[in-house]
C-alpha cells in the first residue's frame, strides 16, 4: 500500500494491521460466519496490491482486498474491508463502487472463468452506521419499497462500540487494532492503552512487533484527544521503560513533536485573537473619536449659520435705518459688496 496516499491516521493504521495475512486470517476465524469462511482456503489467502487496480478508481477503493480460492481451488474468492470512523448514509453505495472494481480486476486476472465469491465488511468505529442492521449479517437496501430499484448488497458490520472488549476476538494485531479504534475518541484510552499494549507481548519479533507499535504510537500521536497527549505519553513512557522498549525514543519524539505543534497552535489562536480583539478596539475607538469629531463639527457649523443670520438681520435693520453702508460695514466687519448686497436685498438704495 502507498501510504503517501492515506491522508488519515485512522486509515494508516487499519491498513498496516490489514496488510498482515495472519491477521486477516484471524479475522475470518473469528469473524465470518462458519458456513461462510468454510468456503475460503486460507492458504492461499494475499493481499491486492493498490497497483493492480486502475490508477482513477484508487481512491474509492477499498482499504483492505485480498484474494483466495475455494478448498476444492475451483472458484475466486475476494475479502474487502472497509473501515468507518463516522456515520456514512453512502457506505453502501461505495461498497458497490468497490465490489465493481473487483470484479474489473477478476476479469482481467482470470478472463472468462465465472462470477467470484465476494464477502465485504464494514468496520466502524464511530458512532454507528445510520444503516439499520440486525446482527453482524447486513443488507444495503434495508427498505422493502426500495428493494425493486436497487442491487442489494450483503455485507458484514462489526461495530465496536457496541462490543464488549471480552468479544474482541483474534490474534495479537487484531485485538490492538479493534481495542484502540474503540476507544480512540474516548477518555477511556487512558485506562485502557495498558492493556492494548500488554497484548504485544503475545507478538513475535519476526513479524515486526517493534514497527506495528510504531503505527500505534503515530496513531494515538495523530487521532487521540488533544488532551489527552501529555497523559498518554506518560502512561505509555511508563510501561515501555519498564520493559525496557526500543521504541521508547521513537514515542518521545514523536508525542513531543505533537505536543509542539499543538502549543503553536494554540500560541497562533491566541495571537489571532488577540490581534482580533484590538482591531476591533481599535475601531471601536475610532468610531467613537469619529463621532465626537463629527458633533464638533456640527455644533460649530449651527453656530456659523446662526452668527450668519443674525449678522443679515443687523445689517438689513441698519440699512432701513438709513445709515451709511461704510458705518454698517466697519460695525459688522462685512465688505462694501456684502452690505450693498443685502442691502439691495431688503429693497434700500
Amino acid at each position: 500500500m502507498d501510504n503517501k496516499k492515506l491522508t488519515h491516521p485512522h486509515d494508516k493504521f487499519f491498513k498496516d494491521a490489514f496488510s498482515r495475512v495472519q491477521t486477516v486470517q484471524s479475522f475470518i476465524g473469528h469473524y465470518i460466519l462458519p458456513e461462510d469462511a468454510a468456503l475460503i482456503d486460507l492458504s492461499t489467502l494475499e493481499a491486492v496490491k493498490d497497483s493492480h487496480i486502475n490508477p482513477d478508481l484508487q481512491e474509492l477503493f477499498s482499504d483492505a482486498v485480498y484474494a483466495a480460492s475455494t478448498p476444492d481451488r475451483t472458484e475466486h474468492v475476494y475479502l474487502l474491508f472497509e473501515h468507518k470512523s463516522y456515520p456514512d448514509p453512502m457506505v453502501g453505495v461505495q461498497l458497490q463502487k468497490n465490489i465493481a472494481m473487483v470484479l474489473q480486476y477478476h476479469q482481467r486476472q482470470h478472463a472468462g472463468e465465472g462470477i467470484p465469491v465476494i464477502f465485504t465488511t464494514v468496520i466502524c468505529h464511530g458512532k454507528k452506521s445510520i444503516i439499520p442492521c440486525e446482527g453482524p449479517d447486513c443488507h444495503f437496501v434495508s427498505y422493502q419499497r426500495c428493494q425493486p430499484f436497487f442491487l442489494d448488497l450483503r455485507y458484514i458490520l462489526i461495530d465496536l462500540q457496541a462490543m464488549g472488549d471480552d468479544q474482541i476476538k483474534g490474534d495479537p494485531c487484531l485485538r490492538i487494532l479493534f481495542l484502540t479504534l474503540k476507544y480512540i475518541h474516548s477518555h477511556e484510552l487512558l485506562e485502557k492503552i495498558g492493556d492494548i499494549l500488554v497484548i504485544f507481548k503475545e507478538l513475535d519479533e519476526d513479524i515486526g512487533t517493534n514497527e506495528y507499535l510504531k503505527s500505534l504510537i503515530t496513531y494515538l500521536v495523530g487521532a487521540a484527544p488533544e488532551d489527552l497527549l501529555k497523559e498518554l505519553k506518560g502512561c505509555m513512557k511508563e510501561i515501555l521503560e519498564m520493559e525496557k522498549n526500543p521504541v521508547d525514543s521513537f514515542l518521545d519524539e514523536i508525542f513531543e513533536a505533537r505536543i509542539k505543534k499543538k502549543l503553536e497552535k494554540a500560541t497562533a489562536e491566541a495571537t489571532r485573537k488577540g490581534m482580533e480583539k484590538g482591531i476591533k478596539i481599535g475601531e471601536e475607538k475610532g468610531i467613537r473619536i469619529g463621532e465626537e469629531k463629527g458633533k464638533r463639527e456640527g455644533i460649530k457649523k449651527k453656530i456659523e449659520e446662526k452668527t450668519v443670520i443674525r449678522t443679515e438681520k443687523i445689517v438689513k435693520k441698519m440699512a432701513a435705518s438709513g445709515l451709511d453702508d461704510e458705518i454698517i460695514s466697519s460695525v459688522t466687519g462685512l465688505t462694501l459688496e456684502e452690505v450693498r448686497k443685502l442691502r439691495d436685498e431688503t429693497g434700500q438704495s
